[in-house]
């Protein structure tokens, strides 16, 4: 991101929000910051990108745009308005994705909910606990799209969707699970063995 674009950004911080000049500077630079490391990532690699052509990728997104806004509250002091935006930018993506699954016709897995709940009883998982898990994966896979392989960036999320098989949702359920009792370590393993067998 060039000076230009710094200053245009942090002007329109100042001028929609009302923070203070210094606060939406800082929260740039945070947030910058934030979306650099993530660029680092194993999964960033798998997908075929570059950490600058994720940057590229993550700059026009509403993921970035809404973690600079609740970043520039929060450097402002306002914690509360920093945690009201970014609860209106997740309940806008999580509506948005699951208005795009329950668009997924029954004749496909993952718009079936009697397969998927069969495939999360065979984990060990209550069909609430899969409902949840499935509704977590699908929001995921809908955050992460500019961010996909090469061959999948023309797909939309519901072409995603309906090339989900029985084995990768038993794998994504897996995962979801471990992350969810807080199982990070193994979580990560199991993140690099789909990954090395997709690719």
């Amino acid at each position: 991101m060039n000076p230009i674009e710094s200053q245009i950004l942090c002007a329109r911080l100042v001028g929609r929000l009302g923070v203070h000049p210094g606060a939406a500077q800082r929260a740039l630079l945070a947030t910058l910051e934030h979306f650099r490391a993530k660029s680092h990532d194993p999964g960033v690699v798998w997908a075929g990108l570059t950490p600058d052509e994720y940057m590229e990728a993550a700059l026009r997104t509403p993921h970035f745009r809404a973690t600079l806004q609740a970043s520039a509250l929060l450097a402002d002091g306002r914690e509360s308005d920093a945690r009201l935006s970014w609860e209106v930018f997740m309940k806008r993506e999580m509506s948005a994705a699951q208005r795009t699954h329950q668009a997924v016709p029954p004749t496909v897995l993952v718009g079936n909910p009697g397969a998927i709940h069969r495939i999360g009883r065979r984990l060990g998982l209550n069909d609430e606990q899969t409902d949840q898990l499935v509704a977590d994966i699908v929001l995921t896979l809908a955050t992460g799209y500019p961010f996909r392989a090469r061959h999948q960036r023309h797909l939309s999320l519901a072409d995603i969707l309906t090339q989900v098989t029985p084995e990768d949702l038993a794998e994504l359920l897996q995962h979801a699970a471990l992350s969810a009792t807080g199982r990070d370590e193994e979580a990560a393993a199991m993140l690099r063995r789909i990954q090395r067998a997709g690719g």
